[in-house]
Order: structure tokens, then C-alpha cells, then sequence
């Protein structure tokens, strides 16, 4: 290797790793930290098979989750996630009043207003 293709690689390294040390920076501002990964991929997973599974929708859906982590603490995020589980149950049993508790409509609407601004946002 001659020493100009050594300088060359040296400087694609640098470039590379400082283009990655902002992407890490920008990242940091727009992401919350308590969101774990698992949350994050799980959501962006749904919504690619609701949305089409192309690496478009990939950047689409992981900005809608950023802004909903941006909007609903983590914990809060889990409750309202719980809710529309227990929803979307059959039968008027026990998560009857999952379904009908103004409570819990609020909170599901609260989240459904949060997505709809993360659409006009990123879609």
C-alpha cells in the first residue's frame, strides 16, 4: 500500500466516524432515552406491516415513534399501549371497562392525537 492510498483511507475513516459521531449527536436531541430499543423497534415493526415495508417507511415509522417518545413518558406510553391491547379484546368481560371508562378513551385519544401529529410530521 503506498502511502497516498493509506492517507486516503485514513481520511474516508475520519470523515466517516465524525458524519457518525453527529448522527449520534442529532439522534440524541430528537430521541428520548427512556424509550428502550425493544419499544422502539416493536412500534416501528407494526407500523411497517401496516404501512409497507420499504426502507422509506423504515425512516417514516422510526420518526413517528421519536415523536411520540418525544410527546409521552415511556411509562405512560406502556399504559395507553396495555389499554388498546385490552381494547381490542373480544367479549364485554372483565375488559369492559377497558372499552367503555371515559378514562380510557381519553388516554387512547390522547395517543391516536399524538400519532396523528407524527403523520403530518413525517409522512
Amino acid at each position: 500500500m503506498n502511502l497516498s492510498k493509506y492517507s486516503i483511507t485514513l481520511a474516508a475513516i475520519g470523515l466517516a466516524c465524525s458524519s457518525m459521531a453527529i448522527a449520534q449527536e442529532c439522534d440524541k436531541t430528537i430521541t428520548d432515552p427512556d424509550y428502550p430499543t425493544t419499544a422502539k423497534v416493536d412500534y416501528v415493526i407494526g407500523c411497517m406491516a401496516s404501512n409497507g415495508q420499504t426502507p422509506e417507511m423504515l425512516q417514516k415509522c422510526s420518526c413517528s415513534i421519536d415523536h411520540i417518545a418525544k410527546a409521552i413518558p415511556y411509562e405512560e406510553y406502556v399504559q395507553i399501549s396495555t389499554l388498546l391491547s385490552l381494547q381490542q379484546m373480544a367479549g364485554a368481560g372483565r375488559n369492559a371497562v377497558f372499552k367503555n371508562s371515559t378514562w380510557s378513551k381519553e388516554a387512547v385519544a390522547k395517543l391516536r392525537d399524538i400519532q396523528a401529529d407524527s403523520t403530518l410530521s413525517c409522512f
